[in-house]
């Protein structure tokens, strides 16, 4: 099975103790290190066994363990609106991924998403790095923690939230607002773009607020899963303050 193009396929123990914690019924079979018998391996290895999850050890591997999965589940632009008509009384951030090609990047923006407790991550499935195995493992359990939507078409995504009353909120180095005197208290879609080009142009024009992260004269451009964090924790301070 190709590592690089199984989708059921996942890497590493952050993700897999995730699924066993999650969603242990999804597990087709777990397979481990051969040459593994430290307390990390064999923790792993009694979670599963007491989930009743099928365990191998595995001679081919020499770092980290690898799960299959019974069943992928691809969720879109519908699943996504049902999914916001459950939620809407929860006050809910969503972190919208926008031209993020670099698949580390990805997993860490996805990590920074589930550490500040967003609601989901929407990603710009043309214009972003897919979900590979590589960003399931940077993002250290993110990609099976919190709810992951693929939209082909991300400006009407936008619209459909922005009749919903979110505040778009995009992020630019030429921005004179700075994140943390904006009022973000409120339901939002929070819009991250590449480090090199930022988001899309057709993007920046449906934000209806446009932040700076830093007013450094000097170096004010962030790597993106550091704005990532930055901004989303200030959004969920304020919601908890």
């Amino acid at each position: 099975m190709g590592k690089n193009n199984s989708t059921n396929l996942r890497v590493g123990f952050h993700s897999i103790e995730m699924l066993l914690k999650l969603s242990p019924e999804n597990i087709k079979k777990i397979f481990v290190p051969a040459n593994r018998d430290d307390d990390r391996a064999l923790s792993l290895i009694s979670m599963a066994e007491k989930l009743s999850v099928s365990v191998e050890r595995k001679k081919s591997l020499s770092q980290h363990p690898e799960a299959i999965l019974k069943n992928e589940v691809n969720l879109g632009l519908s699943d996504l609106k049902k999914y916001e008509e459950n939620i809407q009384h929860d006050n809910p951030t969503f972190l919208v991924i926008d031209n993020v090609i670099d698949p580390r990047n990805l997993g860490a923006c996805i990590r920074s998403g589930a550490a500040s407790n967003v609601a989901g991550v929407i990603i710009n499935k043309h214009h972003c790095s897919p979900i590979t195995p590589l960003v399931r493992q940077v993002s250290a359990g993110g990609t099976e923690s919190i709810q992951i939507f693929t939209v082909t078409n991300l400006i009407n995504c936008l619209k459909h939230f922005e009749k919903l009353g979110y505040l778009i909120l995009g992020t630019s180095e030429h921005s004179d607002a700075m994140h943390t005197d904006l009022n973000l208290n409120k339901p939002i879609l929070v819009i991250m773009g590449s480090e090199e080009d930022g988001m899309r142009e057709k993007t920046l024009e449906k934000c209806s607020q446009v932040c700076t992260l830093s007013k450094n004269k000097t170096i004010n451009s962030l790597n993106v899963s550091v704005a990532t964090g930055v901004v989303l924790f200030e959004i969920a301070r304020q919601k908890l303050a």
